[in-house]
This record gives structure tokens, C-alpha cells and sequence, in this order.
């Protein structure tokens, strides 16, 4: 019953295809007299690892929770007086004023007018 509940249409963890052909690569390198043997050790092994993992976590988990709370972290949108401060006066010296914004306007404008055009250097064929 337990095989009829996993469906095919679901998709495996990344990762699985990878350690797969690598277990049945060393399960082939095993003589056929004792691969069974060797490969319900092999996956009693991993089960075993998997628990003590969760175990390790879960423990983990309950020791951070008994020590209790810690001190809110402040969000990355508050920030702190002196770095607000900061980045205005950053955002300041980076801007340039508009007189200078408009002289590199004319200047701009200026060499653009002096160099002759495309269409202007053509020899027109009659």
C-alpha cells in the first residue's frame, strides 16, 4: 500500500539522479555473491546517519529555544542615524550641480554642430 501512495508524477530532490548512479556504480563493483548483503548494510547505514542528523538538529533546535530570545534585530530599511547621514551626503557630491550638468550640455551641442554631417559631405551624383 505503501508504493501505491508515492505517485511517478512527483519529482525527485536535486541531487537524487547524481547519488544514485553513484551508489549503483559501487553496488556493480561488488561481487554478485555479496552485493545484497553489502547493499542493506549500505542503505541501513544511511538511515542510520539521516536519524542521528535529525536528532543532532533537533536537539540543537532545543537548546537555542531554551536559551531564549534574543535581542530583536533591527531591518535593513531603519537605518542607523549616522549612516542615513551619511549617504545623503554621499548622494550630494555624487550629483553635480545643474550649471555644470548644462555646460556639458553646450559643450556637447557645440561639437556636435561643428562636425559636418553625413549628409552634407555626400557628393550629390546628377
Amino acid at each position: 500500500m505503501a508504493k501505491a501512495a508515492i505517485s511517478t508524477a512527483t519529482r525527485a530532490p536535486r541531487g537524487t539522479k547524481a547519488v544514485a548512479e553513484a551508489f549503483l556504480t559501487a553496488v556493480d563493483e561488488i561481487p554478485e555473491p555479496q552485493r545484497a548483503d553489502v547493499v542493506k548494510a549500505a542503505l541501513a547505514l544511511i538511515r542510520d546517519r539521516q536519524k542521528e542528523a535529525r536528532d543532532k538538529a533537533k536537539s540543537a533546535k532545543e537548546k537555542r529555544k531554551a536559551k531564549g530570545p534574543k535581542a530583536p534585530i533591527p531591518s535593513k530599511a531603519v537605518a542607523p542615524p549616522k549612516a542615513a547621514a551619511k549617504k545623503a551626503v554621499a548622494s550630494a557630491k555624487a550629483k553635480k550641480s545643474p550649471a555644470k550638468r548644462g555646460k556639458a550640455a553646450q559643450k556637447k551641442a557645440s561639437e556636435s554642430a561643428s562636425t559636418p554631417s553625413d549628409e552634407t559631405t555626400k557628393p550629390t551624383i546628377t
